[in-house]
């Protein structure tokens, strides 16, 4: 009887770790395929007229919560 619980216990292991790596081989298939993409999707703002890649400071805005400046009025 033993033997028969750990030979189902070996196959059901067996069967369970086929399952899930054949689930977790998709994300992974997923997951380089779209850093893949990220990783060669660029901006063209980023290039100068001839195509070579600008390596200037950016510059970038930043939006100020409208609230925040009523909430430094009150303190007055």
């Amino acid at each position: 009887m033993e033997i028969a619980l750990v030979v189902l216990t070996v196959i059901g292991a067996f069967i369970l770790g086929i399952t899930t790596s054949w689930l977790a081989k998709g994300y992974v298939e997923d997951y380089i395929e779209n850093a893949a993409y990220a990783k060669s999707v660029t901006h063209p703002e980023m290039f100068d007229k001839e195509g070579n890649m600008i390596h200037d400071e950016l510059i970038y805005i930043q939006k100020q919560d409208p609230w925040s400046e009523l909430d430094n009025d009150d303190d007055d």
